[in-house]
């Protein structure tokens, strides 16, 4: 299959990008002019690049041109990043925009990037969370223009996939992109740092998995997956966390040992995606001969 990767240059886009090429999949990677290689735009024939700004319909339209399915990560990846009114109106038009290209050219597949904050969490002054673990019908309470701006991409790719009923169309809610264990792990005593997102995290490797995965997904429509990894980064048993920072949350499900607070068993069961596995091999199911839905 031949993919567009939007944000291909930012550090998740380049682990997709790369994930994607040891799948037998040729790449398109998209991203920013002052982000692109300078070189002959490709990478051993597998990967050309383009150069494009997504908030212009006009630079997406060529830039989706002639490839089968897309993976949308590009966004301002912060509530502070950039004045609020900019984080909003780039992330938002350029999801708009990079889904009516994909309409448009008759993309068979489109994967884009959320976040668990598109329900609130580390912007938010004080989350609110209804039960734990969190799924993926949880309401929303954001208040951030970053996580207000990936609920709205969500309803975007949500209405796309009314358009268009024959193509699935997925949103992933990613958190804390980290490259292993170690490196997201912290102490019991940093856990104040981290209660509004419930300590979570995930692999690189892990969630690019999960993003051929989404693109190869068994049926149409769109469809929202939390991909967060199967054990949080605290050291501190999760149930006594959530006593201890959210005493007034139900628990509705398990949260023995250190498990996470977001409940993956969607991902697990449509996409085949193992949240508890890190670092997993390319699977059948990631491969360019997998079969895309039509």
């Amino acid at each position: 299959m031949r993919i567009a990767v939007t944000g291909a240059a930012g550090g998740f886009g380049r682990h997709v990008v790369a994930r994607a090429l040891l799948a037998g999949h040729d790449v398109v990677a998209i991203d920013l002019p002052a982000a692109v290689p300078q070189d002959d735009g490709h990478e051993a024939g597998a990967v050309e690049w383009r150069a494009a700004d997504l908030v212009a319909i006009d630079e997406v339209r060529p830039a989706l041109a002639g490839v089968e399915a897309m993976v949308h990560l590009a966004a301002i990846p912060s509530a502070h990043a950039l004045p609020e009114p900019q984080v909003h109106a780039v992330n938002v038009s350029s999801t708009y925009n990079v889904l009516l290209a994909a309409e448009e050219h008759g993309l068979d597949a489109v994967c884009s990037a959320s976040s668990v904050n598109a329900i609130g969490g580390i912007f938010s002054a004080r989350p609110r969370y209804d039960r734990f673990p969190v799924d993926e019908e949880h309401p929303t309470y954001c208040e951030d223009p970053y996580g207000l701006s990936k609920w709205i991409g969500e309803q975007q790719s949500a209405s796309f996939a009314r358009r268009r009923p024959g193509v699935p169309f997925s949103a992933l809610r990613l958190h804390a992109l980290r490259d292993d264990y170690e490196s997201a792990v912290w102490s019991a005593a940093e856990d104040e740092f981290r209660w509004r997102d419930l300590w979570g995290w995930v692999s690189f490797d892990s969630a690019a998995a999960a993003v051929l995965l989404a693109l190869h997904r068994g049926h149409p429509g769109h469809s929202v997956y939390n991909i967060v990894a199967k054990r949080t980064g605290s050291s501190t048993l999760s149930a006594e966390l959530a006593r201890h920072w959210h005493p007034q949350v139900p628990i509705e499900g398990s949260l023995a040992g250190t498990a996470g607070f977001y409940s993956t068993e969607k991902a697990l069961v449509e996409l085949g995606w193992d949240a508890g596995d890190e670092h997993p091999a390319i699977s059948d199911g990631e491969r360019s001969e997998s079969a895309v839905p039509r």
